[in-house]
């Protein structure tokens, strides 16, 4: 079996084939054009030689022209000032033809030979001037025919020579368009040839590309599309290359994307909470098996009901604002949230959710809470019962002591009051135990009603002073509350109480002469009270702890323990009611507590 290249491979060959083929004929074409002005460079060459050839001719004429008469060879000298310029126009021609020629030997042979030829006929004229005018003078007809014969043979050799070069270069010269024109057609025959390959081979290359990797492309975006319509995939696409690895990789996150599915719908389809999923118009378009045992109802009959008709009446409303919050991503938090079986019993459940907008559509997981909302009812009745039933004979008791403690005023037995005292103290303590019990309950109920007004913090700081004097002057410890103007808006009474339990508990783990500071301050928006004691300060590991119900330091400090260990715990539940919070600090040397409020709203 052949190995398939890979996908670079073949980009790199459809590419570098063009781009070979491209390159050759640019070679070609280079190779012409300099063919074609190497052409023009020696037509425009022998042009020059040519010419230069014509001018030394002409010299040459023009000087047998001056002297072709024997007047002329008689009475015309050789060195005046035309003779002296002909003679060097004529080197000077000469010179120049020669450095045309230097690089043609046979030419340039030629050249020389004719200017040779030129010196002596040159100097035959001189020799036949100074005979002219020597003391023994030739006879008339000797001068004539000597001279006649020398400049005759002289300009036929000189013109001869000059004559062939010149009508070979002019050959030359004439023959430069013809194969201007040839190199041109050669050209064009070569562009063409490449224009028609170029379209041969975009042709092969687009069938080749449809059938080899753009098919193979539409298979693999096929299976994209099956995949996620849950279709069958084509088979799997043989060979190495990139595209058949992307396939077959595709292939087996397909089958791990379908073992994920079915070990995920066997999780949902196990799970004890009912988990379903909600389209935008609030239709079930999912849900598992637990319906059956929350609801009394089929999964596959729930798909297409709306979910607001599986609620209880009461709660159909509270449901459809849960969803249209949820749409709008307003809320993350779970909502507890009454239904109805198909028996017509309420099931009470804990809807967590949340919305894909992907995907238009609500996932929710349903918890039955019925059992713990059970639970808590009896356990609430289960308080009221008993506290109601201890502090009923409890108020009793402490009427009893009451009503002793006024007959025996006159008694003249001492340890009978103080006997009366303690018991009245105790019971005291276990009816501050009773109420505080009631009170987390209504608060975590959700019973505690509350009347929020605006006043001033300060009229809270004169309260408290009044209840807590009493206990600091018996402690030993000084009172000191801050002036104050801001404003808060809360219950009076419940912030009464809280700043009371803070300042009740310092005054207990304060040393005696120490000072017990209570202040107020703005911050970000807030009302910052903070009550600060000199006592033992408390263990960083235990501030954590503080507000737990029925937490007590066990390091100790306090002079008079016996609190009921409720009293942070309602402070806290109070603050929080009212959207502040609630903190303790201990740096060392005695506590800080502190708690926030809203500020009242200044008017306009």
């Amino acid at each position: 079996m052949s190995r398939r290249i890979s996908l670079t491979t073949k980009v790199l060959l459809f590419v570098s084939v063009p781009l070979l083929v491209q390159l050759g004929l640019l070679t070609a074409l280079a190779y012409l054009q300099k063919q074609a002005e190497d052409a023009l460079a020696a037509s425009v060459h022998s042009k020059a030689i040519s010419e230069k050839i014509h001018e030394i001719t002409s010299d040459i004429y023009e000087f047998a022209k001056r002297y072709k008469s024997l007047e002329a060879l008689e009475n015309t000298p050789l060195d005046d000032d035309v003779g002296h310029m002909l003679t060097k126009n004529v080197w000077q021609d000469y010179n120049d033809l020669k450095e045309l020629t230097k690089n043609q030997p046979e030419i340039l042979s030629t050249v020389i030979a004719s200017e040779r030829t030129t010196r002596e006929a040159l100097n035959i004229y001189k020799e036949i001037k100074d005979n002219w005018n020597s003391p023994t003078p030739m006879t008339m007809r000797e001068k004539i025919l000597y001279a006649r014969k020398m400049r005759a043979g002289r300009m036929d050799k000189i013109l001869y020579q000059l004559f062939g070069v010149a009508e070979e270069q002019k050959k030359l010269f004439d023959k430069a368009p013809e194969e201007q024109a040839v190199f041109r057609k050669k050209a064009q025959g070569l562009t063409v040839a490449l224009g028609v390959f170029d379209l041969a081979l975009g042709i092969f290359l687009a069938l080749f590309l449809t059938k080899g990797i753009t098919e193979r492309l539409r298979r693999v975006s096929e299976n994209t599309t099956s995949l996620a319509a849950g279709l069958p995939l084509h088979p799997v696409i043989n060979g190495t290359d990139e595209i058949a690895q992307l396939d077959q990789v595709f292939h087996k996150m397909a089958e791990e994307l379908k073992e994920s599915a079915r070990k995920e719908r066997a999780v949902i389809d196990n799970a004890l909470d009912f988990i379903c999923t909600i389209d935008v118009n609030n239709r079930m378009i999912a849900a598992n098996p637990a319906s059956s045992t929350l609801l009394g109802v089929q999964a596959i009959d729930l798909i297409g009901k709306y979910a607001i008709d599986l609620f209880a009446d009461f709660d159909k409303k509270r449901a459809s604002e849960f969803f249209d919050k949820l749409k709008k991503e307003e809320i993350t938090v779970p909502a507890e949230l009454a239904m109805q079986s198909a028996s017509g019993d309420t099931i009470e459940t804990a809807w967590s959710a949340h919305w894909s907008e992907a995907e238009s559509s609500l996932f929710c997981v349903v918890h039955d809470i019925t059992e713990r909302r059970r639970i808590e009812k009896l356990k609430q009745e289960v308080t009221a019962m008993i506290t109601h039933d201890l502090r009923s004979p409890l108020n009793t008791v402490v009427n009893v002591f009451n009503l002793l403690e006024e007959l025996l005023k006159e008694s003249d037995e001492e340890r009978v009051p103080r006997y009366i005292t303690m018991g009245r103290r105790n019971t005291d303590r276990m009816l501050t135990l009773i109420n505080d019990l009631l009170d987390i309950e209504k608060i975590k109920s959700g019973h505690m009603n509350i009347e929020i007004k605006d006043f001033y913090i300060a009229d809270c700081f004169t309260a408290c002073e009044e209840l807590s004097l009493a206990a600091a002057e018996e402690a030993g410890v000084k009172l000191d509350f801050a002036d104050s103007e801001i404003s808060v808006s809360a219950d009076q009474n419940l912030i009464d109480r809280v700043l009371t339990n803070l300042v009740s508990n310092a005054i207990r783990y304060s040393p005696k002469g120490q000072t017990v500071q209570v202040a107020c301050t703005e911050d970000d928006g807030f009302a910052r009270v903070a009550v600060k004691d000199q006592g033992q300060g408390i263990p960083e590991d235990e501030l954590p702890m503080v507000f737990e119900r029925f937490k007590q330091l066990k390091s100790g400090g306090a002079k008079n323990k016996g609190g009921s260990g409720l009293g942070l715990t309602i402070c806290k539940a109070i603050v929080e009611m009212h959207g502040g919070k609630i903190w303790a600090e201990s740096p060392g040397q005695g506590s800080a507590f502190f708690f926030t409020l809203p500020l009242a709203k200044k008017k306009t």
